[in-house]
C-alpha cells in the first residue's frame, strides 16, 4: 500500500465512522414522536445548557450551520421541548432554552443516549478513548485551519456544504 491509499483510507473510515453514528443514534433514540438526531440534540442541550444558551453558540460548539439548527429548534418547539426567550437588550438574541416538558422526560432521554455511547466505546480502553479524543481534536484544528484559509478565498462553499450534509439528518 501506498502511503497516499492509506491516507485515503484514514478518511474514508473516518467519514464512515460519522455515518454509521448517525444511524445509530437514529436507531437508538428515535421514537415515534422525534427522530435520533433530535433527540441526541436534546440531549447536547440537557447536558451543556441546561440554563440556555444562544443559537449562535451551538452553531460554534457543534460546528452545524445556524439554519439546519433553527430548523431543528423549530421542530422541538412545536413539540414542546424548547423554547425562546428574548433578549430585552436586544431583540435579535434569543435564548434556547429546555422547557419542563424536556426537563421531566430529560433523564430518559440522558440515559439512552449514555447507554448507546458506552455500547459504542466499549471497544475501547480508557486509553485509547484518551489517545482518540487527542487524534480527534488534532484532526479538527488542522481542518479548522484549513476552513479558514479557504473562506479566504470563498465564504458561500464551506457554509453551503456544511448546511447540505447537515441538514439530510434532522
Amino acid at each position: 500500500m501506498t502511503e497516499d491509499f492509506r491516507t485515503e483510507e484514514l478518511l474514508f473510515m473516518t467519514r464512515k465512522i460519522g455515518m454509521d453514528l448517525t444511524t445509530l443514534i437514529e436507531f437508538y433514540l428515535k421514537n415515534e414522536d422525534m427522530s435520533g438526531i433530535q433527540a441526541y440534540f436534546m440531549v447536547y442541550i440537557l447536558r451543556h445548557h441546561p440554563e440556555g444558551t444562544y443559537l449562535t453558540d451551538i452553531a460554534r460548539e457543534t460546528g452545524v450551520s445556524k439554519s439546519t439548527l433553527s430548523a431543528l429548534i423549530k421542530k422541538l418547539r412545536e413539540k414542546g421541548y424548547l423554547y425562546f426567550q428574548e433578549n430585552p437588550c436586544d431583540v435579535r438574541k434569543k435564548t434556547v432554552l429546555p422547557t419542563e416538558k424536556l426537563k421531566t422526560e430529560g433523564n430518559a432521554f440522558l440515559k439512552k443516549a449514555e447507554e448507546m455511547e458506552d455500547e459504542i466505546c466499549s471497544v475501547l480502553s480508557c486509553q485509547e478513548k484518551v489517545q482518540l479524543l487527542e487524534m480527534e481534536q488534532k484532526l479538527l484544528a488542522q481542518l479548522s485551519r484549513m476552513e479558514h484559509d479557504e473562506t479566504k478565498k470563498d465564504r458561500r462553499f464551506i457554509y453551503r456544504e456544511k448546511s447540505f450534509a447537515t441538514a439530510q439528518t434532522v
